[in-house]
């Protein structure tokens, strides 16, 4: 058990909460649809189907939804996403600023973490090396063709809980910006700590009841600690 800390193990979204990839998704989201010759949302709307947090595929369908049948066409698009990505996005990813020093206490006080996210593996590993976040990570879980992915509480259940046995529900945390984040949280029976700064719906989020609510990352410190350590 960490010491003087209400949660062992943080289990962080990673879009919208540690890094700000709005701008990048969007763009490399443009560039896929441009390959295949697809209508291009405006920019805003493009960003709103963003913030709901889903997988690749099913934001590629909210975008343009004529391509609902064709999964193989939905196939093709995220592969070209994730080429846009590499080659382009990557660049355009910002760091929220106190994510470092943030996971250097929570390290510090020997609490877990790890980034649990319905983006690609190698995407998010590339902006944590690149922002050294990696260090202080226990491991990354991102999207993975036909395994559980948020807010599917099979997700915690059997990928994250068996790698953590020692840790029981009660002392874990997940700290998101999206409605799915909260309802991972809530459909798994642990505690969520919304960040307000990221992506998410205000409105939607907070209809939801997010345990805890942070308007900044430095916030979360306040949020961890017990009562008498703040």
């Amino acid at each position: 058990m960490a010491a003087g800390t209400r949660f062992d193990l943080l289990i962080f979204d990673f879009d919208g909460t540690l890094c700000d990839t709005r701008v990048a998704i969007a763009h490399c989201l443009e560039r896929a649809l441009g390959k295949y010759g697809r209508p291009i949302p405006a920019r805003e709307q493009t960003e709103n189907i963003v913030s709901k947090g889903l997988s690749l595929p099913e934001t590629i369908i909210l975008l343009d939804p004529g391509l609902r049948s064709h999964s193989n066409a939905v196939s093709e698009m995220v592969s070209a996403y994730r080429s846009f990505y590499r080659s382009e996005g990557d660049t355009l990813v910002k760091v929220f600023p106190g994510a470092n020093a943030v996971l250097q206490r929570v390290r510090k006080l020997g609490t877990k973490c790890i980034v649990v996210s319905n983006k690609g593996t190698e995407a998010i590993h590339r902006s944590l090396d690149r922002f050294e976040l990696m260090p202080f990570i226990d491991l990354v879980l991102g999207e993975k063709s036909g395994v559980p992915f948020k807010p599917d509480p099979a997700l915690l259940n059997d990928r994250i809980a068996p790698k953590f046995p020692q840790i029981v529900k009660a002392r874990m945390l997940m700290i998101g910006d999206t409605e799915v984040d909260i309802k991972f949280a809530h459909a798994s029976e642990i505690a969520c700590c919304w960040a307000a700064y990221g992506f998410g719906d205000r409105q939607h989020c907070m209809a939801l009841s997010p345990e805890y609510i942070i308007e900044n990352i430095d916030d979360l410190g306040k949020v961890i600690m017990s009562s008498e350590d703040v």
